[in-house]
């Protein structure tokens, strides 16, 4: 596949190059998790989060709810009550993220607001809206990428692309977007067709809104690749004899290909990338096939994902050298003053653990460039 040769270059700094330039500000690739679970049983919840019974939070959930199927009262006052709690526990965490442990880079998980039923979008919503007054306040970019792992036809892959990172400008004219993430991931199981990197002409016109969505908006789309699940292997690394690679490089070697026919590296850095989970062993192939790729790299927490398994998947030269993903840890941040997360228990701790967390991440990630096999690699630490 050769360069694209009619799309000039492209000429807007995407959300790639913004995290990098952010990773920077913070010295850490290190991106929290602002996912507020619901824990299994009612007393847990409450327990975590408290039980709110009036202001403006409970009254816009109680609200909500009662324009959904829950109709009975007692239920939709206690569910408005810990919704409410979630939502101020998490904009609360986000504010110590922020302000306290200088973080700029977050990795939210859709499915965990899908479990709140509908009402969990606006929680989303809310939460989103939280993150850019606290830039507005701060004059500062914060970056938001959104797992939420989306893979369908073009007709209605455009509808998750809007949804995420897009806004109403193509379809009701209304430059209005109630999300607005940076980033998202998609499954390419369906083929490149989900990036939408091209106009289809069939019975109905198809757009290449993916590719509109980078090359103008400056957005990023990642692609699942190499995942921190157990099982992953069983098909990412199965050998695919008339390619010469596993599945998992094959994914690399084509996204690296369409970066660059479509002419979309921009500072070093393209607006694709790969998840590339911390969990398995990673010996620095996919880099090599996709070196101008950001890797979403999960794992870290509860999975038990390694620095040694990851360092040599990151940018080996250049501007970036050092950097090329953002490795997030969602429950271990979320959640850092819980005893299984190694707390102590006591919710009023938070503040200091998450400082206490913060500093712990960037000096184990500070010793995971000083290894042998990363320095010999020529990957330097960035910060």
């Amino acid at each position: 596949m050769t360069k694209q040769t009619n799309l000039p270059p492209m000429v807007v700094k995407h959300a790639h190059v913004e995290l990098a330039e952010a990773q920077r500000v913070q010295k850490t690739l290190l991106a929290p998790g602002p996912c507020p679970h619901l824990f299994e049983g009612r007393q847990k919840n409450i327990a975590v989060y408290g039980l709110i019974s009036k202001g403006p939070e409970f009254e816009f959930y109680d609200a909500l709810l009662a324009m959904t199927n829950m109709k009975d009262p007692l239920s939709r006052r206690l569910m408005a009550g810990i919704m409410a709690a979630a939502e101020i526990y998490t904009k609360r965490m986000i504010q110590i993220w922020v302000e306290l442990c200088n973080l700029r880079t977050f990795k939210d998980q859709d499915g965990v607001y899908q479990k709140w039923g509908p009402a969990g979008d606006f929680m989303m919503m809310r939460i989103m809206d939280y993150v850019r007054e606290l830039e507005k306040k701060h004059n500062i970019r914060i970056i938001c990428q959104h797992d939420c792992k989306r893979g369908d036809l073009g007709a209605t892959m455009i509808g998750y692309y809007d949804r995420f990172i897009g806004n109403l400008s193509s379809s009701l004219e209304i430059g209005h977007a109630f999300l607005g993430y940076d980033t998202m991931n998609i499954q390419l199981y369906m083929g490149s067709d989900v990036l939408m990197l091209k106009e289809v002409q069939k019975k109905n016109y198809i757009p290449a809104h993916g590719l509109k969505l980078m090359r103008e908006k400056g957005k990023g789309i990642i692609v699942v690749d190499k995942t921190s699940n157990d099982s992953g292997p069983e098909y990412q690394q199965l050998f695919i004899p008339k390619r010469g690679r596993t599945l998992e490089e094959c994914v690399a070697e084509d996204i690296n290909s369409l970066a660059e026919y479509y002419g979309l590296v921009y500072d070093e850095l393209s607006p694709l990338g790969l998840v590339v989970g911390s969990t398995h062993q990673a010996n620095g192939m996919l880099r090599l096939l996709f070196p101008t790729g950001t890797w979403w790299v999960p794992g870290y927490g509860n999975q038990g994902g390694k620095f040694e398994n990851i360092m040599l998947e990151l940018i080996r030269e250049g501007k970036w050298c050092g950097q090329g993903a953002t490795f997030t840890n969602e429950t271990g941040m979320m959640y850092v003053w819980m005893e299984n997360q190694g707390g102590t228990g006591k919710i009023h701790d938070a503040e200091m653990l998450s400082i206490s967390a913060t500093k712990k991440f960037q000096e184990a990630e500070y010793k995971a460039y000083q290894t042998p096999e990363v320095k010999a690699a020529g990957i330097r630490y960035p910060f």
